[in-house]
């Protein structure tokens, strides 16, 4: 009996040690909007690079991006996605974060009720003075969609305060009632809203990608709590290599994204999300890289002249880990 009792001692002490010796995971807050932002964080999970990285994600959906920053500033979240023009608003009202990547492309476009029946082959920016006496329909007022949308207007010689009428729409199926209905004449689009209208608008302008009047635009960029990214940084950069191998995976594997989108609800089964897919890709697959220069680019369509002091906000290293 002293024998057998002295092997459970042993066995017990060594799976103690074993344990002991094994790195916990990490548990990674995230809040975002299920959209195209968060496809390299669904594929990064679902592909298996977070858990080899020894992280848990551990995703919140919202709706807003007001709630997203609020979370992120409050340390709800550890992480989260936000659009350039808000964040760098925060920045200037003095909220800290820091920035990881940037996570998606242009891809915006400038959409009209088919009955108004506006010209779609005028060039832009000439295309947009079609809107002047219109209501323009935007998620929430001063979004960023409306702050892109009025350097549009601008470029186009109207005034956006007085040239065109802005109207709170919401997103989902708000949107679409919104659109549909003539509540508004003409929306800032974005992907999910185009899906949910299918072939029912006319584009006066497509922004999608860096050739467009949009430029190195970032509809969407990653960013990390203050407190939690300078208290983890080997944390932060083992997110920034799982979220980069998520990347390649969609860029390399016809699968991953489809796969993506149906996990974020995009789409309801692979082979309707093969096609979502393939139509929509490009902003995610191909995003302008974090350099100074395309980071003062995002200022023009944020409410301020100047980018925040990129050596001040951005994570060194993580782009590339």
């Amino acid at each position: 009996m002293r024998a057998r009792g002295v092997r459970l001692l042993v066995l017990t002490l060594l799976v103690a040690i074993g344990a002991c010796g094994s790195p916990a995971s990490a548990t990674v807050a995230y809040g975002g909007i299920r959209d195209q932002s968060a496809a390299a964080f669904v594929a990064a999970d679902l592909g298996g690079f977070t858990a080899e990285a020894g992280l848990t994600w551990s995703p919140t959906w919202a709706t807003s991006g007001t709630v997203i920053l609020q979370g992120l500033v409050s340390g709800d979240f550890d992480v989260a996605t936000l659009g350039p023009a808000q964040l760098y608003g925060a920045l200037r009202n003095g909220a800290c974060a820091r920035v990881l990547r940037p996570t998606q492309g242009a891809a915006y476009g400038v959409v009209a009720r088919p009955g108004l029946r506006l010209d779609t082959t005028r060039p832009y920016p000439g295309v947009l003075t079609q809107l002047r006496g219109k209501t323009v329909g935007v998620p929430a007022r001063g979004a960023a969609q409306e702050l892109v949308l009025r350097s549009l207007l601008t470029d186009a010689g109207l005034n956006p305060d007085t040239d065109v009428t802005w109207v709170a729409i919401g997103a989902g199926p708000a949107a679409v009632t919104a659109f549909t209905s003539g509540q508004v004449d003409a929306a800032m689009s974005y992907p999910q809203l185009e899906m949910n209208l299918r072939a029912g608008f006319d584009k006066l302008v497509d922004l999608a990608g860096p050739e467009s009047p949009l430029g190195a635009f970032w509809q969407s960029v990653a960013v990390a709590n203050c407190d939690w990214a300078d208290k983890n940084h080997e944390t932060v950069l083992k997110l920034c290599h799982a979220l980069n191998q998520g990347f390649q995976e969609l860029a390399r594997n016809p699968d991953a994204g489809p796969r993506a989108f149906v996990h974020l609800g995009l789409a309801p089964d692979l082979d309707q999300a093969r096609t979502v897919w393939q139509k929509h890709r490009y902003p995610v697959v191909t995003v302008p890289p974090l350099t100074e220069e395309n980071w003062d680019h995002q200022a023009k369509f944020a409410a301020g002249a100047t980018a925040p002091d990129f050596s001040e906000h951005v994570v060194d290293g993580c782009a590339t880990a």
